[in-house]
């Protein structure tokens, strides 16, 4: 977990923006900035996703980075960057819980193919770190949610993304979002590895609590 102190960005008086990221400039991200003590948060968040008929803290379903193989550390719970775009949607005047729980709903849509959620809560559980290439004072945070699905659902959407795979050229014509991941399992930790910087650590985050 980072050091500095877990920004809130449920408080009041926060400016809220959008702006493009040197690794991703053709989208705008959104924040929330203070106005006086100048601390800037970008809004991710992450799903845990339960089996309605098995709610067992650690087993969740988990997507697969597109192209690579099943057996690295390729693997996450469906989880994205809030874009301006959920603004819009939200609207200028809806809370950054809507804002969140929008972000979520789309991010597990476009990458697990899961469109019933059942019982979507956040946890109370933020991560927030820095990349590498933000300038001072600057932050995200990942909030963390849970929410259940019916065997039904789940397994649909996974039979969806093996179409997906079997059929590269369907696949390819996809829009760039839903390209990201092409597969759905429940997690484990020997099979379904973590990946990038992040995901481990969010992982640990839920599981433990801190």
């Amino acid at each position: 977990m980072s050091q500095q102190p877990i920004h809130d960005v449920f408080q009041r008086g926060l400016t809220r923006g959008t702006a493009s990221l040197s690794y991703d400039p053709e989208k705008e991200y959104f924040y929330v900035e203070h106005p006086t003590e100048g601390w800037r948060v970008y809004l991710r968040a992450a799903c845990f996703i339960h089996d309605k008929e098995e709610l067992v803290r650690d087993r969740f379903l988990v997507v697969k980075r597109a192209g690579r193989p099943a057996g690295g550390k390729e693997w996450e719970p469906p989880k994205g960057q809030m874009e301006g775009k959920e603004l819009l949607r939200a609207g200028s005047k809806a809370s950054i819980m809507t804002m969140l729980k929008e972000n979520v709903r789309r991010e597990v849509g476009e990458e697990s193919r899961i469109h019933q959620l059942q019982g979507l809560r956040h946890t109370e559980l933020v991560f927030q770190a820095r990349e590498k290439d933000y300038p001072p004072n600057s932050f995200f945070q990942y909030h963390i949610f849970q929410a259940m699905v019916t065997p039904a659902t789940w397994m649909r959407a996974a039979e969806e993304l093996d179409w997906y795979r079997a059929h590269p050229a369907a696949f390819a014509r996809l829009t760039r979002d839903k390209r990201e991941k092409d597969q759905l399992a429940w997690f484990s930790p020997s099979e379904t590895r973590m990946m990038g910087r992040w995901s481990p650590k969010i992982l640990v985050l839920y599981l433990t609590g801190k």
